[in-house]
């Protein structure tokens, strides 16, 4: 018997297994998490960590939104619009937009300048990316747009979200 025969009857190492199995209880407990996060949450090399993602997406487990500047990562049972609210809670200043719209209903952007203390074209730029999801509308009325959140499904979503 050589030693060649002996490594082929050995069961193969679960580390792999263990390492996606981590992967994946991360990425449930924090939907929305980006790819440097999940590397230092996990421990893992880039390799190995890229090898894993590709495996949970092909089996099923989790689906990438990609976009230009990032990839973020969920598990399937969350949809699309799910997946917008989320990624606008991980920004502090659109969370925080979003928190003032559920306290008073609507908002303006004066308003939100005040309350924030940010400028205007910090929250006029997540006040579009909200708008650009389908997450919130505006409403003229004079010289004032009032943001809402577009309906109350999106309402409840929106405390869901805030809440867990």
């Amino acid at each position: 018997m050589n030693g060649r025969e002996i490594s082929r009857n050995k069961p193969l190492p679960t580390i792999k297994v263990d390492n996606r199995y981590i992967v994946l209880n991360i990425i449930k407990n924090n939907q929305g998490i980006r790819y440097m996060e999940l590397k230092r949450l996990t421990g893992l090399s880039y390799g190995t960590l890229t090898y894993h993602l590709t495996r949970l997406e092909r089996e099923g487990s989790i689906r990438i939104v990609r976009s230009a500047r990032m990839s973020r990562y969920y598990t399937n049972d969350i949809d699309d619009l799910q997946a917008d609210i989320i990624e606008c809670i991980r920004s502090r200043v659109c969370k925080e937009i979003l928190i003032m719209i559920l306290k008073y209903g609507t908002v303006t952007l004066d308003g939100l300048t005040k309350s924030l203390k940010k400028a205007k074209t910090t929250i006029n730029y997540h006040i579009e990316r909200l708008k650009v999801k389908g997450i919130i509308d505006g409403e003229r009325v004079g010289r004032y747009i009032f943001y809402r959140l577009k309906d109350i499904t999106i309402v409840n979503r929106v405390r869901d979200a805030l809440s867990g």
